[in-house]
């Protein structure tokens, strides 16, 4: 087994992509902790251990992280599936909302990350699935993009800050729309076999990216694009029959 006594923490297991991904590393005899708000969805296994945890809260993000290194003895690799997603609501004034989006996509990983790399002096791989939404302006998308950015930010200085002792990948998922759970974790189970930098969840996305850079205008386009679906989906949502109140009883 490639995975064989290999230990991998994950949070957010009852995810579609941690589902997937956790059938993977079972499948190849990789001691797993999983913490999730809902632990009960989680098929159970005789290499996993379970933990109910809200990934977006910093106290309970510690303890996943200190029952981990206390159940494995040691964390080999940590996995941060952190997606909260949002869509066609950002003019919506919801501060409840805004701070959960940001606790679980940005705020919960950057503690995660500073409590691991200080917990563990050396040796531990960090595996992030960041999204290409990041990437680029995008309609539609404003607070779930901005989200995803403030975390990349954070990603990408603070591994250039801790130096060679821990390994970082991170995985660029597909637009929401067109992420595939399955595609998503065989590049996760890759980059734990073969860590790597950065890996796109499909290859065309590495090709946009180059594409955009040499022909920056095209941007424009895309956004139009994106600009017209949104439109799309408002009207979607106005043309929706309403419930009427009503008095009867």
């Amino acid at each position: 087994m490639k995975l064989a006594s290999k230990k991998i923490v994950l949070t957010n297991g009852s995810s579609p992509l941690g589902k997937e991904l956790l059938s993977l590393l079972l499948g190849e005899g990789a001691l797993v902790v999983v913490g999730d708000i809902n632990p009960e969805e989680i098929p159970s296994h005789g290499n996993l251990h379970k933990y109910k945890i809200d990934p977006c809260k910093p106290d309970q993000i510690e303890r996943l992280i200190e029952s981990a290194i206390e159940t494995l003895d040691k964390i080999d690799v940590f996995v941060i599936n952190s997606e909260q997603f949002i869509y066609a609501e950002d003019e919506k004034e919801n501060w409840a909302g805004l701070k959960y989006l940001f606790q679980s996509n940005s705020l919960a990983p950057i503690f995660a990350i500073q409590k691991l790399t200080k917990l563990i002096s050396v040796g531990l791989h960090i595996i992030y699935v960041s999204s290409e939404i990041s990437l680029y302006p995008t309609p539609g998308y404003a607070l779930y993009g901005s989200s995803k950015l403030a975390f990349d930010y954070f990603w990408d200085s603070y591994r250039k800050q801790v130096g060679k002792n821990f390994q970082f990948s991170k995985i660029v998922a597909n637009v929401p729309s067109d992420q595939n759970p399955k595609r998503l974790a065989k590049k996760v189970f890759r980059s734990i076999l073969r860590p790597k930098q950065s890996r796109f969840e499909v290859w065309t996305q590495g090709m946009q990216k180059k594409f955009f850079e040499i022909l920056p205008f095209l941007l424009f386009f895309r956004s139009l694009l994106y600009g017209f679906r949104l439109k799309e989906e408002k009207m979607k949502k106005n043309s929706s029959p309403q419930t009427i109140p009503t008095n009867e009883i």
